[in-house]
């Protein structure tokens, strides 16, 4: 039976409703009417402690604000890029030295635990137990290192099952993460819709998934559901910091939960609620034990002296090639290839007169290992001066009384020989290549027969005194235009015929025979007939008189001139001395 009291409560509580209506309004208009001009001072007096005790309860400030603090350093960098650099330009030099040094050190150690992981007899021996179990190998070594980890969170939809955002402890995304969700969450309705709702009244729902491989704990919110995939034994705390993030997340997403329509965006802010739950713990002897990065070091080490004995070869074999260009410089060799093949050969491709120098004689001397080089070597005839004078002293090997004086172009050949000896010698350097001046060459050599002088065979000496006639009559000298002069070459002829002509005389006296040289002076077409004339007695008497020097009697020499030499063919070849040789039978007294 209801007391006096209640009855007056119940009686007075309409009438106190309507008061309060009165007074501040439906809604409580009234107040938020007469807080609004004052709203921005309250606030501003209350603002940083309310921040400051709400980060100190949950920590929450920070994780709201570091995703508006990235949007809005974005937004900066994008549309403020000058004076954001020079911002942050009297820093950015440290901060990239500390992140290279951070970055090498991180590698190193990486790099040291994968290959303590891979290449020594533990990681094998992981491999072939991670095989046998039937296991990724990355999970295997995850299980023999961390007491627990948990490799990755999704954040999904309770009521669609989508997927609104997920993490990962190697910071890569899941491909399968939709697929992942999708499949939780028909499981989860499985279960709901075959068993009976529990002793409070809630459908029945997963809390952990257990696989070979790994752990799924399930935190259930009004409207998201917290995954996490962990690896290891999983103590109470991994539970319990998923209870606390999806709180979080329904506190400070309520409303993008409540007006979902599938579109997950809104969610991609809450990065660092999610990070919170990739909680790992080392296994004692991993914590314990701090192995140095030896093995790191030896390799990086190993590809430091191979990077240095690869670049030293390189340039050593490329210095090689240079100092080969040098070659085209040598007499008689013509470089046509040369190049690196490697870091071990040179390829070369060279043609070379056979008088040329050898070419593995030039490596040699120009300190060029022969077997590095890798040569084709082809013949050609070579017009250079020095090869011509390799090719004439190649031939005076067999006329050791001769020898090459000069140099260059201008060389000569001096000493004896014999008449058949100096024909075979001029017969021969005729059929060299690039030699054009035969007789310059050979006309200072002197002729001796004195080892036929001594024939008493008549049919020797006439065939000797043939051979010599025709020599003398085969010769000429050539005189400049309008000019008496001989020149020095024309002095050389001349003393090869007069030393052709005291032999010729002996060896006719001999026979009995009469010898006498006319010596027959011309001219080209240029200038009168009778200059030409005259002229051309001056020039068979110029040669007259230097026979008559060199020793030939004068009375056997006849200076006659014939003027002009009128043949268009024969051009300045007009203006020249020719020989004949007259021989009679001597008389009886």
């Amino acid at each position: 039976m209801p007391t006096q009291g209640s009855n007056n409560e119940s009686v007075h509580e309409p009438q106190l409703h309507e008061l309060r209506q009165i007074l501040f309004g439906k809604n409580n208009e009234h107040i938020t009417e007469a807080i609004r001009p004052k709203a921005r001072e309250i606030v501003a007096e209350v603002f940083s402690e309310a921040l400051k005790d709400r980060q100190d309860k949950d920590g929450s400030v920070k994780k709201v604000m570091a995703p508006l603090v990235d949007k809005s350093v974005e937004y900066s960098v994008a549309n403020r890029k000058e004076q954001f650099v020079g911002y942050l330009y009297p820093i950015v030099g440290s901060v990239v030295r500390k992140s290279v040094t951070a970055f090498l050190s991180e590698f190193i150690e990486r790099t040291n635990q994968l290959l303590e992981n891979s290449l020594t007899i533990k990681g094998l021996t992981w491999r072939l137990k991670a095989r046998q179990a039937g296991v990724p190998y990355a999970n295997y070594v995850a299980s023999q290192t961390f007491n627990y980890r948990v490799e990755q969170v999704f954040l999904i939809h309770r009521e669609t099952g989508l997927l609104l955002n997920s993490v990962s402890y190697n910071q890569q995304t899941s491909e399968d993460a939709d697929l992942i969700s999708s499949m939780l969450t028909a499981i989860n309705d499985f279960v709901s819709d075959s068993f009976k709702p529990n002793i409070d009244g809630n459908e029945q729902g997963l809390d952990i998934v257990k696989t070979d491989d790994f752990t799924l704990v399930v935190k259930a919110g009004p409207s998201a559901v917290l995954v996490a995939a962990v690896t290891g034994n999983m103590p109470q705390k991994v539970a319990d910091q998923l209870q606390l993030t999806v709180e979080e997340i329904h506190n400070l997403y309520e409303g993008s939960l409540g007006k979902f329509n599938g579109d997950a965006s809104p969610f991609a802010d809450c990065d660092q609620q999610l990070m919170d739950c990739l909680v790992s713990e080392l296994k004692e002897s991993a914590n314990l034990k701090k192995s140095k990065p030896w093995m790191a070091w030896a390799i990086l080490l190993l590809v430091a002296f191979g990077t240095s004995y690869y670049a030293y070869k390189l340039w050593m074999i490329q210095s090689y090639v240079d100092r080969i260009q040098g070659i085209n410089q040598q007499p008689g060799i013509m470089l046509v290839r040369v190049h690196r093949d490697g870091i071990q050969n040179i390829i070369l491709d060279v043609l070379r007169d056979p008088h040329a120098q050898p070419i593995t004689l030039w490596l040699h001397e120009n300190n060029i290992p022969e077997p590095a080089v890798r040569l084709t070597e082809k013949s050609y005839l070579s017009l250079e001066s020095s090869i011509i004078q390799a090719r004439v002293k190649s031939l005076l090997v067999q006329y050791p009384s001769v020898t090459l004086t000069g140099t260059g172009d201008t060389f000569t050949l001096a000493g004896e020989l014999s008449q058949q000896q100096l024909h075979e010698l001029k017969a021969a350097i005729t059929k060299l290549p690039g030699l054009v001046n035969t007789q310059d060459v050979l006309a200072a050599i002197n002729v001796s027969d004195s080892e036929h002088l001594d024939i008493d065979d008549d049919t020797s000496i006439h065939t000797l005194i043939n051979l010599k006639i025709s020599q003398i009559n085969s010769t000429s000298v050539e005189f400049a235009s309008n000019s008496t002069q001989l020149s020095p070459i024309a002095k050389k002829a001349l003393r090869l015929i007069a030393s052709q002509g005291a032999s010729l005389l002996t060896l006719a006296s001999k026979a009995k025979l009469e010898i006498n040289f006319i010596i027959i002076g011309a001219s080209d077409a240029n200038g009168s007939q009778s200059y030409n004339e005259v002229l051309s007695i001056k020039r068979a008497q110029e040669v007259k008189n230097a026979l008559h020097g060199y020793g030939m009697p004068a009375d056997k020499l006849n200076a006659i001139g014939i003027g002009i030499i009128d043949v268009p063919a024969a051009g300045n070849g007009a203006r020249k001395v020719l020989f004949n040789v007259i021989t009679t039978q001597a008389s009886q007294r």
